[in-house]
């Protein structure tokens, strides 16, 4: 009977220890292509990034920055030169959100869509072809 504890005890030692002591995995993001930071962009934004990112046929960019009211994401899908989908969603600091679907039409969205992926590599954007 004291050996069955003394060999439960210590199987249970080396399982625990086995699960602490394993190496961590690198999180991967598959699709990513290019990610660019500290972007000048109107409006202005603290500490933004932006990510390019395939799925599938299509890419998207994912912006992402900071503004005095809060944070603010933006999300562009496309495919070449074709515009697919754009909106925006801010999170305020007061903890209220409003979520925004572009017009794709709006000449000043589309040139803010322009802007915005112009920041990527050419070979990172020819893979959205």
């Amino acid at each position: 009977m004291k050996f069955k504890t003394l060999l439960l005890t210590g199987l249970t030692c080396l399982s625990i220890t086995a699960c602490t002591s394993a190496p961590k995995i690198p999180q991967l993001q598959a699709g990513v292509l290019q990610e660019v930071t500290d972007l000048e962009v109107y409006p202005d934004t603290q500490n933004n990034k932006a990510k390019l990112t395939k799925l599938n046929n299509n890419c998207v960019i994912e912006f992402t920055g900071f503004m005095q009211g809060g944070k603010v994401v933006e999300q562009w899908t496309f495919s070449g030169n074709s515009l697919i989908s754009g909106g925006s969603a801010v999170f305020a600091k007061d903890g209220t959100s409003t979520a925004t679907k572009f017009d794709l039409y709006d000449q000043d969205k589309q040139a803010n869509f322009m802007a915005l992926k112009n920041h990527f590599h050419k070979d990172a954007l020819n893979q959205c072809q």
